[in-house]
Parts: structure tokens; C-alpha cells; sequence
């Protein structure tokens, strides 16, 4: 099946409007109409007119330029593979392929393929590309299915189970990354918001040389006590880097009572210590704010004070618990991070520029254990030349107004990942959405978008 949804340049996104009642056209999604018919080609062709149709109100500010790309829904993951097109996983069955055509007068067509088809599996989050394989997680299994990039047509051959045995509940993503040496990392969260310890939110490492599939308790314990580490990310010195989302609900009556609302910090972590280094959770955590305290210093979580052995003087030791590389703002939800490697910078069109080489950027999906809604934004950590982080965090894309994000439908950005023109594209999975950011200028209209499945 194939659907055309024919932009009209000078809107800010495409809106393919249902022309019938006829009961082939089947579904309608937040930011744009899907019309779907199983038998025919439908090629819907926008006029002047624009339907009403509820969506997030998201924007960006210059030099920032964001444009809606494509609508996949559900989408959380996302994977440049190395022929540059976007991987995007739409829970709970289908990966696809992006990519673009130019018209040759300034506007662009994007193709949407269906490459994998999973019923069954429940994929839910983990997408990446390694060694002619296609990888994908549910919340209890890593699978693989051959893929050649740029073939851009359905896989036909069954998955394989690669990793098994993960532990179900709670927090349920698996984030997966492979190192320059072919070995997988998959991070897996806490059970509940605050565990009796530590044995199940780690980030697992594994070689897959052996044979398949794996069980997950025998992976190598790369990081310790990590509460739901689901973004991670290599930096330009091939470090491996996670985005920390805290726990919730912060009663402690000796600094304050409840001081849940800025505290306690998500993290930006920096896994370059000795393997199965200690993180903190459920034992520490790190301040945001917190009066009379700068933010990131260490406190023991109240639950634990009193087994004699988890006091703030101990947190605060590097030797059990090794702070965060960034304290970030409490309740915001990062769920992606992805670091700009200076990819075409300062020379093509869009390209995010080269003093940008070396910046993070962090998807905040947004809270919910928060008075006052936060997150709902894209930002950007610039980092020196010494690889550290110099204090200072850009808005990239963000929700406007925040303020009434829990009674209306807003931009929740879960992923967020930079490909070799230079461009960032950002998953929204309560839009159904992609988005894409250009930098000094805007990027070329979309007169044609493409689903074949």
C-alpha cells in the first residue's frame, strides 16, 4: 500500500484530510490524516484549506528552525543508519525507513518504508543498526533481523532472539547501543520508584560472539545503580554517556520535607570509570534545587538513612557513589541524548554549526510528579574542548504554553538524534510525530510525503 500526502509549501505542516465516509479509510491521527486503503493508491491532493485538527504547539527559535517531517505513530526510537536514512520504530510492531528525494526546485519528497513488520513481539523503545543487523527491543527481549542499508524494502526473514530474559514491569524500555568493538549495552530500569537496591537497574554489556540468544542475568554489569537510564549516547572521545530519569515523590524532613518538585535532579551520567561502577540509585541522589545547596550535591534517600549504612556523609563518596556529570532539572523525563560530532557544520544547508561540535542534546518528555509542568522540550548541553560541560543549556524545541501540559495533548520528545547533513530529528510519541531542526535557516519544504507499507 502506498499513501501520498501532498503538502502545500507555505503550511506548517501537511494535513491530508478524509474526504469520505467510506469505511476503507480507517484511522486518523493527531497532526495529520492518515488514509489508508489496502487495494488503491490514494493520492489526496491539499487545497487552500485547512481542516481543524488538534496538535502539539511546539516551536523553535531562531537560529533554530523546526519543520514536522513525518508522522509514524507511537514513534520512540530512532537510528541514522550508514547510508544516512532514519530508522524509526512505531510500537508495537514496525520499524521504517526515511529518507529524501529532492524535486530539483527546492522542495523535497520524504519516503516513509516499512522495513520491519513484528506482530507479536511487542517492541516497545530500542532501535539501532550493527554489522548487517537490525536490532530491536521489547521489554523482555532483544531481537535482530538481517538488513542491508539502503535496501528500504520489507525484511522477510523472522527475527532472532539475540538477548532474553529481561526482567518485565515497570519502567519497560531497553535502550540498546554497540561499542566500536561489536559489543551490546542495553540498559533496563527500576521495578517500582524506589527498589530495595540496585540488582535490576543497571546497564547490561554483551558480547555477541557466542551463541544466541543470551541470558540477560549472565550479561557483563557495565553500570550500577541507575534508575532508568534510557537515553544513551558516545561522545566524540568514544565515551559512553546516559540521561537519568529521578525518582518521584521526595520526603525528607530534615532539608526541608517535601522538596519533591525540584528535587531530585535527573542526571546526565559519564560512564567512564571502572566497570560496574555504583551510581547511587536507590541508596543517593543528587540535588537540583535545594536551598542552601548547589545543585548535584549527594544525600542519602530517606527510606534508607536508617539501615547503618547509607548516610549522606557515605553517598557523598565517590568510592560507593559516583555523581552525575550534569544535575539536570528535576521531573523533566530525558529520554534521549546524542552528541553533535560537527557533521557537514558551517557548510550545509541547515547544519548545526561546528562551535556546536561536541554538544549534547537531551529529549525531555515531560513530567508528571511535578506541581507545575516541566520539560516538554529538545536541549542542548555545549561541551568544551576538553569534553566537559560548560554550565550552559539551549532550548532547542520546546512546548509553549508548559503550563496546561497535563489537560491537553503536548510535545513529548523521546528521542533525538543528529544525521550527516547535520540536521536533528526528534521523536514525539504522543504526536505520532517526527520533527526536523535545521540551524540559520529553515529547511526545504516537504511538497510530497510517501507511506508505503
Amino acid at each position: 500500500m502506498q499513501v501520498y500526502c501532498i503538502r502545500q509549501v507555505d503550511l506548517p505542516y501537511v494535513k491530508c484530510p478524509i474526504p469520505s465516509r467510506d469505511p476503507t479509510f480507517s484511522f486518523e491521527q493527531r497532526g495529520w490524516n492518515y488514509i489508508r486503503d489496502m487495494k488503491f493508491l490514494v493520492s489526496i491532493f491539499i487545497l487552500g484549506s485547512v481542516v481543524g485538527v488538534v496538535h502539539s504547539a511546539w516551536q523553535a527559535d531562531p537560529p533554530f528552525y523546526a519543520q514536522q517531517y513525518a508522522m509514524v505513530g507511537g514513534v520512540r526510537g530512532l537510528f541514522v543508519d550508514p547510508v544516512g536514512d532514519l530508522l524509526a520504530l512505531s510500537p508495537s510492531r514496525e520499524v521504517f525507513a526515511l529518507y529524501e528525494e529532492s524535486n530539483g526546485d527546492g522542495t523535497i519528497n520524504v519516503i516513509q518504508e516499512l522495513i520491519i513488520s513484528s506482530v507479536g513481539l511487542a517492541l516497545n523503545h530500542g532501535l539501532s543498526f550493527h554489522d548487517g543487523f537490525l536490532y530491536a527491543s521489547s521489554a523482555n527481549t532483544v531481537y535482530r533481523w538481517p538488513y542491508t542499508p539502503g535496501n528500504r524494502t520489507q525484511v522477510t526473514v523472522g527475527q532472532e532472539t539475540v538477548v532474553n530474559g529481561m526482567p518485565s514491569g515497570g519502567h519497560n524500555t531497553r535502550t540498546i547501543v554497540f561499542d566500536e568493538q561489536g559489543r551490546l549495552y542495553v540498559s533496563v530500569g527500576s521495578s517500582v520508584n524506589v527498589d530495595g537496591n540496585s540488582d535490576r537497574a543497571r546497564i547490561r554489556r554483551f558480547s555477541l560472539n557466542g551463541t544466541l540468544p543470551i541470558a540477560f542475568n549472565t550479561g557483563e554489569v557495565f553500570a550500577d545503580g541507575l534508575r532508568n537510564e534510557v537515553g544513551l549516547a558516545w561522545d566524540l572521545n568514544g565515551v559512553l554517556h546516559g540521561v537519568e530519569n529521578g525518582a518521584d515523590a521526595l520526603n525528607r524532613p530534615d532539608i526541608g520535607g517535601d522538596v519533591h518538585n525540584g528535587n531530585p535532579a535527573e542526571e546526565m551520567n559519564r560512564f567512564d570509570q571502572t566497570v560496574g561502577t555504583h551510581y547511587g540509585y536507590p541508596y543517593c541522589f543528587s540535588t537540583h534545587n535545594l536551598t542552601g545547596q548547589p545543585a548535584g550535591t549527594q544525600y542519602a534517600w530517606p527510606t534508607f538513612m536508617g539501615d547503618g549504612t547509607h548516610t549522606d556523609t557515605w553517598c557523598r563518596n565517590p568510592l560507593n557513589n559516583h555523581p552525575p556529570l550534569i544535575p539536570m532539572p528535576a521531573h523533566n523525563a530525558p529520554l534521549g541524548v546524542d552528541f553533535f560530532r560537527g557533521q557537514s557544520c558551517d557548510v550545509g544547508e541547515g547544519a548545526f554549526p561546528c562551535n556546536s561540535t561536541g554538544a549534547a542534546v537531551v529529549a525531555f518528555h515531560g513530567s508528571w510528579n511535578s506541581v507545575i509542568p516541566v520539560g516538554y522540550r529538545v536541549g542542548m548541553f555545549p561541551f568544551d574542548s576538553e569534553g566537559r560541560p560548560t554550565g550552559d543549556e539551549i532550548n532547542v524545541v520546546y512546548e509553549t504554553p508548559v503550563a496546561t501540559c497535563y489537560i491537553r495533548n503536548c510535545f513529548r520528545p523521546v528521542n533525538a538524534v543528529f544525521n550527516a547533513n547535520g540536521h536533528l530529528f526528534v521523536s514525539d510519541d504522543a504526536g505520532g510525530q517526527i520533527i526536523k531542526v535545521t540551524y540559520g535557516m529553515a529547511a526545504k519544504p516537504i511538497r510530497n510525503y510517501v507511506v508505503r507499507r
